[in-house]
């Protein structure tokens, strides 16, 4: 028996989880924002301490989620350390009234958003630049710095959580002595780094399940886990490393998602699908009762993944990528030598935090200190560990070490889970999900049009209704002025400081 089993035998649940967090705070580091320099020494002094913190006397923040009300009451039981040591107050607030023109509450000070509003509030000029705000930026994978939390070269958030998709597996399926066997008679290795690789599988795989994957076909109100699917899909063979843009084309705004890697991407799910008709909480289902082998998933859905009776472990592997990459120039595939492992950040990068625009000095001064706490160190092990708002870190460390609460999903591999989500955010050639105005409508003309093939229509036909769609929004939005936004979001792109007008 371990020193930890040792420790943890004698614990409640609830003791165990606050021993974990203390480790983890020990291991990384708690209680301090990440701007301010800790004096050297073995004991700091309250006096020392409260001599190098800011305070903000007499200032109360609001505090609000636009569409996660979880968030909301996560970050309540989050802000007691930075209410007491800046002698400032903060109220979460549940509802709030929205304003006519802006659709925002003018009282709210911080913003608790997903990355896909960034474009919008940016256009309605909401939110506030951040300039060079710290939040350690060192010990997160670069993407949130050079691109989640920017929008060009202005930072406007800093993050809280993300999302990524992985591949969770039966292990006692994939190690089957016949299984692999027949991987190893056709060539295959398992985890496959290929799509083309994984379609194969998928074939030998009907020796031991009827389903292979399970794969959701119907996406829901709050779950399009079927067009983020397609999409990091067709980024594999998409995303080719000499373009900024994936989508659209960063210079006309003609769309991409009628062409080449993204027809032929859907053909190669709808054929896996074999017809099933399963929303994403049925391939959740299917995969935990073992009809399928394998799931693609959002990593923060781990604990998801298995019954509590579960007696096998569930492996966890990065999705694969193409040996062949679309040149759109050229209208060809490229040869790679080696897989082209671009990953797909779905969300606009997921969770972040950011301030409103029209703050007074002292609230705006305020807010920037608290948008650092939210994302500091002494945070980064609560949120990661607190269930009602299930997000993937966005820590180096966290994501190294595995589940900072290994009760949250106990089948589930911890390791290979957190290995999995990092080498998919370290990769040079990712997709972060479109931040544009109206991000939320083209995703949901994408999916419509995903779900068409799905139920039997033709995927070229699907495909190009979507970018025809599209096409009609950014003429209807001002052509120029979307492309200004969708080069801001891709950040690279030179483009003007200010926006083209309205209608543009």
């Amino acid at each position: 028996m371990t020193e930890y089993q040792k420790v943890c035998g004698n614990m409640t649940w609830s003791g165990q989880v606050i021993f974990m967090l203390c480790l983890a705070c020990f291991a990384h580091g708690c209680g301090s924002p990440e701007n301010v320099d800790q004096p050297t020494g073995s004991a700091v002094s309250k006096a020392t301490q409260e001599a190098t913190e800011p305070t903000f006397p007499g200032v109360t923040l609001i505090v609000a989620a636009l569409e996660d009300p979880a968030l909301s009451q996560v970050t309540a039981d989050l802000v007691g350390e930075w209410r007491a040591s800046r002698k400032a107050d903060v109220e979460v607030v549940a509802s709030h009234v929205a304003d006519p023109k802006t659709g925002l509450d003018p009282s709210v000070d911080v913003w608790l958003i997903r990355g896909q509003r960034l474009g919008e509030w940016i256009d309605k000029d909401a939110i506030e630049p951040l300039a060079d705000l710290s939040a350690d930026w060192a010990s997160r994978p670069t993407v949130f710095d050079s691109m989640i939390t920017r929008y060009g070269p202005d930072r406007y958030s800093v993050p809280l959580g993300t999302s990524v998709l992985v591949m969770a597996y039966k292990e006692s399926v994939i190690n089957d002595p016949a299984m692999k066997a027949a991987a190893e008679k056709a060539g295959i290795a398992f985890p496959p780094t290929t799509w083309d690789e994984f379609d194969k599988y998928a074939t030998l795989l009907k020796l031991k399940v009827a389903t292979p994957l399970a794969q959701p076909t119907v996406s829901t109100a709050n779950d399009m886990l079927p067009v983020d699917l397609f999409l990091a899909r067709a980024t594999a063979m998409g995303k080719h490393r000499d373009h900024f843009s994936f989508l659209m084309s960063a210079d006309s705004m003609v769309p991409r998602v009628d062409g080449t890697p993204f027809v032929d991407s859907l053909k190669s799910l709808v054929a896996l699908s074999q017809g099933q008709k399963m929303t994403p909480e049925d391939s959740r289902k299917a995969f935990r009762e073992g009809k399928s082998a394998i799931l693609i998933d959002y990593a923060e859905n781990a604990s998801k993944w298995a019954n509590a009776d579960e007696k096998g472990k569930i492996g966890v592997a990065p999705l694969p990528g193409s040996l062949r990459v679309y040149e759109p120039d050229r209208k060809e595939y490229d040869k790679m030598q080696s897989p082209n492992l671009s990953s797909y950040i779905p969300m606009g990068g997921g969770w972040v935090a950011v301030m409103a625009k029209g703050r007074t000095p002292e609230n705006a001064n305020a807010a920037k200190d608290f948008l650092i706490y939210l994302a500091g160190n002494s945070m980064a092990a609560q949120w990661a560990a607190d269930r009602r708002m299930q997000m993937v870190p966005t820590r180096d460390s966290l994501l190294a070490s595995g589940f900072v609460d290994p009760r949250m999903a106990p089948r589930v591999e911890s390791g290979a889970w957190g290995e999995s989500i990092l080498k998919q955010l370290t990769t040079q050639n990712y997709v972060v999900g479109l931040r544009i105005p109206q991000a939320g409508d083209f995703l949901a003309d994408l999916d419509r049009s995903v779900q068409s093939a799905y139920a039997g229509g033709s995927v070229e036909t699907a495909l190009k209704q979507a970018s025809e769609t599209w096409t009609k929004r950014v003429k209807a939005y001002g052509p120029e002025r979307m492309k200004w936004h969708y080069r801001r979001s891709l950040v690279k792109p030179l483009t003007e400081p200010k926006a083209p007008a309205v209608g543009r």
